[in-house]
């Protein structure tokens, strides 16, 4: 991982107003994954870092619906193992505000449709929102097809066991006097190596999208709902 992509524990406690002992306790219940703990030498000596987006965007999301579920709740809800079988109510969808009519229209999905979105269907609109302004409206429609065609039930349990990444690659190949470039889509683990002809446009970490599409539906279904915290929970947040 880029030295730059990384926020040490350090920076991390001091920038979102937290204590050590939140941070590993968060750790314990399984609302920081253990792989993003990851041990660095530095000239003081052995130090902690994380990947620096996913952190702060998972403690704020925690801070921000603790209040409304205790910790082993809110541990549920980021649960490593996807339920193939979810479905995410349409009106629920809509009310999280990050996608527009053009990510619909790219997912083939009706505005007005009533039936709610199976998890491939709400997962193909979570990427394609994250990849519009990388990707080219053909290698939109080929991320499409491939969460569509390819994820089942059994790769689903996979992106967050096997921490799957969905890469956009572009080729250039050449010959005869003729050069075309070409586009492909690839569904395999970080640290999967490419032939090095191969550029790598964009890459979204599915099991992170999955944990967010999660957390985003628990904090708009508490919205105007009275929170469910334990007065343990308050004690163990102090």
């Amino acid at each position: 991982m880029d030295d730059d992509r990384l926020i040490s524990k350090k920076e991390v406690l001091e920038r979102m107003g937290i204590s050590y002992g939140q941070l590993y306790r968060w750790k314990r219940k399984g609302l920081i994954p253990e792989a993003w703990f990851t041990r660095r030498s530095t000239f003081t000596g052995q130090e902690t870092f994380f990947p620096r987006e996913k952190i702060i965007e998972r403690i704020e999301q925690i801070k921000d619906m603790k209040g409304d579920h205790p910790l082993d709740d809110l541990a549920d809800v980021i649960t490593m193992h996807v339920d193939a079988k979810l479905q995410v109510a349409f009106d629920q969808l809509k009310s999280l505000k990050w996608f527009d009519d053009s990510i619909l229209e790219m997912c083939r999905i009706d505005r007005g449709r009533a039936k709610p979105l199976s998890i491939q269907e709400t997962l193909c609109v979570a990427v394609l929102s994250r990849l519009r302004q990388a990707a080219r409206s053909e290698e939109l429609e080929l991320v499409r097809r491939t969460l569509t065609e390819r994820l089942d039930e059994a790769l689903l349990d996979r992106v967050t066991e096997e921490r799957l990444q969905l890469y956009l690659l572009r080729k250039r190949l050449s010959g005869g006097g003729i050069s075309a470039e070409i586009s492909m889509v690839a569904i395999a683990p970080a640290k999967v190596v490419f032939d090095p002809d191969i550029e790598q446009i964009e890459a979204v970490d599915l099991g992170h999208v999955l944990e967010r599409i999660k957390l985003d539906l628990a904090k708009e279904a508490e919205v105007g709902s009275p929170g469910g915290k334990t007065d343990q929970d308050t004690e163990d947040e102090q």
